[in-house]
């Protein structure tokens, strides 16, 4: 089976009413859809929720090809929201054992990055025009801060692109169990410190049913991130429709 996974309700939203898969009801932590041979799943936020939840689905299904489609936060002026991106290689960016011989972003015992399928980036390249290829970071840690801001772009020598909660989770995950996957991001929002990423908070809002504070957002600000919100969720729908019915 071919597997299509988020971490946000939003990322998938529009896919699912889309496409029309049937939900099905067999876990308390994630939300799941099948059409054929295809199965749409939400994790939750977090690199645990990212780990636990695939090692659920692929002891349970017999999958395949993993595709991890979301929103990232942009660490490069070159890469504007609403850029789609291929993750060519991913890290885990708060991950620091140096002092044992293990290099940035290394898990101690594993390897030091995660990578795309090749095969499946070339393919993704030729369907996606406008992509562009990037390197993801990922933590537990949301990145509002300039500190760990400066963490990212000193400690990796300014490698890391962009940035998410759950990205190298799965690819770990995928790794250890020798499946094939690509993850394909849309840049929600761009980073520079000390701002925070209004637009994944307004995402993360509407994933967790939450109502954004007035206080942190002004009204006319919001508002203009609800417009670019439909637009991300636009293009998450075409990568969707994408892999679906044309990629693989």
């Amino acid at each position: 089976m071919n597997l299509v996974i988020s971490a946000m309700q939003a990322e998938l939203s529009a896919t699912i009413v889309a496409l029309q898969p049937t939900e099905i009801i067999k876990y308390d932590d994630i939300k799941l859809y099948q059409k054929g041979t295809w199965l749409f799943a939400i994790s939750k936020i977090g690199l645990v929720n990212a780990a636990m939840s695939l090692t659920t689905l692929i002891n349970d299904y017999a999958i395949k090809t993993i595709y991890n489609i979301g929103t990232v936060v942009s660490l490069k002026k070159r890469l504007p929201p609403l850029t789609i991106l291929l993750i060519s290689e991913a890290y885990y960016t708060f991950a620091d054992a140096q002092a044992f011989g293990y290099a940035i972003g290394q898990i101690p015992g594993e390897v030091s990055s995660y990578h795309s399928n090749e095969t499946m980036l070339t393919l993704a390249e030729t369907k996606i025009l406008d992509s562009q290829q990037a390197v993801l970071g990922s933590s537990d840690i949301f990145i509002d801060k300039a500190e760990y801001f400066n963490h990212i772009k000193t400690k990796f020598k300014d490698k890391i692109d962009v940035v998410d909660m759950e990205g190298t989770a799965f690819f770990q995950v995928a790794a250890k169990h020798h499946l094939t996957m690509i993850s394909i991001k849309i840049v929600g929002d761009y980073l520079e410190p000390p701002a925070t990423s209004a637009l994944i908070l307004v995402l993360i809002g509407f994933s967790c049913n939450l109502t954004v504070n007035s206080n942190l957002l002004t009204l006319l600000f919001f508002v203009f991130h609800l417009l670019v919100v439909a637009v991300v969720l636009d293009k998450l729908l075409f990568v969707s429709v994408i892999i679906y019915h044309f990629l693989f």
